[in-house]
């Protein structure tokens, strides 16, 4: 596609086929919308024999999403988990509250998905809704012009035009550098481990938490009846963990979640990623905009961020209705959707930051404190059912 001419200007040109990239560009070809999608990568692909990877976990609010985009039946097609539970609780107190999905009212809490499951049936719809598709492309310089933006490749070939670009291209976005959009890091020195384990006992279809002094470790149930763990740590005890052999590990992972799944018989290999929280000062510049990732991240404790990338997503496409039809990347359009999202995802952080501290504070009397406010929430029916709701995008 030439990246002059008005005829072949795309009303939208996604960069990153991620969870978010991929939805945003999806949900605005579904609107009518001339929509592109670049990735520097390979298209993503998912089959049975895939190993379980990176994994999130989805709240209702996302899963009606994909739903009215068409790929929920594929995505639990690709090993998507319901569960209908989530307990967690204070390794130094008292304090221990558990979600009920019959007493919500509601189906499931959430789903246990595999990134690469939903990308893949994400990139599927894309191909079948006629967007066009540039796998393993990267982009080398653009230029912004007053209507458009064009993107070259290497010796600065044309690659596409767009009324739009949004950058959807992770937490190190090169767009975001680019467009010299600034970004708060908070480093918390710790670090993700992640595995896919085998436990003696059923996860229950729950999601179990545990905060125990400056970690926190979560099982995610998998449909296998594996549950994928997170185990968030400080990044010396991290490296000490990923030095452990496969029973060493194991040991370690029964008594951080208490032995609540007795014992754990089998455990893959082991990953593990930096938690850093980030937050662009802008969501968009000129006619580039940021959605997911590439416009803020956020501690994994509650299993937010991929909701919120979501979110964004759907923020954004709702923007394109109407008279923004005409110009998906005009100010207006852009001003909005950033005054639609950028307070709530602030929000979100510091609600994770706030929860995060008080777990980890010990001081004499605190856990005690702790654990009969979680106590007092979790027997006071209409703060936690309001609780619920957020956090499980019911609201």
């Amino acid at each position: 596609m030439s990246a002059s001419g008005s005829r072949d200007v795309l009303d939208l040109l996604v960069v990153g086929a991620g969870a978010v990239g991929g939805a945003i560009a999806l949900a605005a070809a579904r609107q009518g919308l001339r929509v592109g999608l670049l990735e520097r990568a390979a298209a993503p692909t998912f089959s049975d024999a895939t190993p379980v990877t990176r994994v999130a976990t989805l709240n209702i609010a996302s899963m009606e999403f994909l739903a009215r985009l068409g790929v929920q039946d594929a995505l639990e097609a690709r090993r998507a988990h319901a569960f209908s539970g989530m307990a967690v609780w204070d390794g130094h107190g008292p304090g221990h509250i558990r979600f009920d999905a019959d007493e919500l009212g509601v189906p499931a809490l959430g789903w246990t998905v595999e990134h690469a499951a939903l990308e893949a049936a994400l990139w599927t719809e894309l191909e079948a809704a006629g967007v066009a598709l540039w796998p393993e492309t990267e982009w080398k310089s653009l230029d912004i012009r007053p209507d458009r933006v064009d993107l070259y490749g290497p010796q600065h070939v044309p690659l596409a035009s767009a009324r739009l670009v949004v950058a959807a291209d992770g937490a190190q976005s090169p767009l975001r550098t680019r467009m010299g959009i600034p970004v708060r890091e908070q480093d918390y020195h710790a670090r993700g481990v992640v595995a896919t384990v085998t436990t003696e006992r059923p996860h229950e279809d729950t999601a179990w938490q545990r905060f125990v002094d400056d970690q926190i470790i979560a099982f995610l149930p998998l449909a296998d009846g594996r549950s994928s763990i997170v185990w968030s740590q400080p990044e010396h005890q991290a490296a000490d963990t990923l030095a452990l052999d496969d029973a060493g590990f194991c040991r370690a992972l029964e008594a951080v979640i208490d032995h609540r799944l007795g014992t754990i018989t089998a455990t893959s290999k082991r990953a593990s990623f930096p938690l850093v929280a980030r937050h662009a000062r802008d969501y968009h510049a000129g006619r580039v905009a940021l959605a997911g990732d590439a416009a803020h991240t956020i501690h994994p404790l509650a299993g937010q961020g991929l909701n919120l990338g979501l979110a964004d997503a759907r923020a954004l496409v709702e923007r394109l209705h109407g008279p923004a039809r005409r110009d998906p990347g005009a100010e207006t359009v852009l001003r909005a959707y950033t005054r639609d999202r950028r307070s709530e995802n602030a929000f979100m952080q510091r609600a994770m930051d706030g929860f995060r501290l008080v777990f980890g504070t010990h001081a004499a009397g605190l856990p005690e404190l702790r654990g009969l406010g979680i106590r007092l929430v979790d027997q006071a029916t209409p703060l936690k059912r309001r609780l619920a709701l957020r956090a499980f995008g019911l609201d």
